[in-house]
């Protein structure tokens, strides 16, 4: 069974997604050039402090917040740690909202010859198309891009029997599920395929799904085992889609026995055990919540969405999709986005990149995640 790879690129902004064999959305990495993929990233910092109560240090890794470091994780011939001394470490998680990233010492990377600012990245994490063929395991892969444009950029991940462009493919509907998916992954309602809906609600503490029977069909006995199975299959690809961590609690619908319970419990987890990020899953309880416990890789995805410089992105790839605009383009955003915009598609840089003038307009009104594109005639 192939799956397709979507690849869009502009300068500033690169956007790469994942579908299955049906057609669903699994993943969608991106690179921004104002805020860097870190996560991997090779990191040459300087020790802040050390900590011998949380048995860790705190290293200066060019963030606004310090990382940590677990000294379990530093070689023995660099221990003892000292403030000041230079550390050459792996970002194992980026830093998500007021926490510092964590921190590896286990590298094997060396300090690059001659003078070398600290800190700094000595190598840079794996970039989004790299990490999107990643997520699609084993499994073989039709690569698409927009035209000849995007040819040499993919051809270093990918051999070129499999790259597929899609102005030579029109029956190919992929730019048109990836803007709708995106629409939908606002959320906090999705719609399940063959009937009944998950909420999804996020708060610092937790995260919370509920599972909801409506627009499905109850016409067998089994009715709240199958819809559970469906929602437990919609909760897996949503939980690495969103990139969800820490305590997510679902609410399935209660099952009335116990031998019931129990092979739903085994059906969850054998669903979770393609979860290439580390999990713990809870057991079943009597009205059918579930506790899943997942590492937390960044910020959800939910969040970054809004983003303005993830809006922006996405402005700026729809205007690369067509390498050819008539007219003068016209932009109306949120001011944060508008920012960002007016920063990369400068006067020059519209008719270098576009060939046409742009005019961007803030509107203080607008929500962040929406904006109006036209082009006059």
């Amino acid at each position: 069974m192939m799956y397709d790879l979507l690849y869009e690129s502009c300068i500033w902004h690169s956007r790469v997604a994942l579908f299955d064999p049906e057609g669903r959305l699994i993943s969608v990495h991106y690179d921004d050039v104002a805020r860097p993929f870190l996560d991997e990233a090779v990191v040459i910092g300087r020790v802040r402090s050390v900590a011998k109560g949380l048995d860790a240090a705190f290293v200066d890794i060019g963030h606004t917040l310090d990382g940590f470091l677990p000294l379990k994780t530093v070689p023995e011939e660099s221990l003892p740690l000292i403030e000041g001394q230079e550390i050459i470490v792996r970002i194992a998680r980026a830093p998500v909202s007021e926490k510092g990233a964590k921190l590896d010492g286990r590298v094997l990377s060396r300090k690059p010859e001659g003078d070398v600012h600290i800190p700094s990245i000595i190598r840079p994490a794996p970039p989004a198309i790299s990490r999107t063929l990643r997520d699609a395991g084993d499994n073989p892969v039709r690569v698409w891009i927009l035209d000849n444009r995007f040819r040499q950029e993919v051809s270093h991940y990918v051999r070129e029997e499999n790259i597929f462009e899609l102005n030579k493919h029109p029956d190919v509907d992929l730019l048109e599920q990836m803007d709708i998916n995106l629409e939908q992954l606002a959320g906090p309602t999705f719609d399940m395929q063959g009937g009944g809906r998950l909420h999804i609600e996020m708060t610092k503490a937790l995260t919370s799904i509920d599972v909801d029977s409506a627009n499905s069909p109850q016409n067998s006995k089994n009715f709240r085992l199958e819809l559970n199975k469906r929602a437990a299959n919609e909760v897996f690809r949503l939980c690495t889609l969103l990139e969800l961590g820490g305590s997510i609690l679902v609410d399935f619908l209660n099952l009335t026995t116990e031998s019931e319970r129990l092979g739903f419990q085994t059906y969850l987890e054998e669903i979770f055990s393609f979860d290439m990020t580390e999990h713990e899953i809870m057991p079943v309880s009597r009205s059918g919540l579930v506790e899943i416990v997942r590492q937390r890789v960044g910020e959800d995805l939910m969040t970054r969405l809004k983003w303005p410089m993830y809006v922006s992105g996405d402005i700026l790839l729809k205007l690369w999709r067509n390498p050819s605009h008539k007219g003068r383009i016209r932009i109306e955003a949120n001011t944060d986005v508008a920012n960002v915009l007016k920063e990369r598609l400068t006067h020059d840089q519209a008719l270098a990149y576009l060939g046409v003038e742009v005019e961007v307009k803030d509107k203080q009104d607008m929500r962040i995640d929406n904006y109006r594109i036209s082009c006059a005639a």
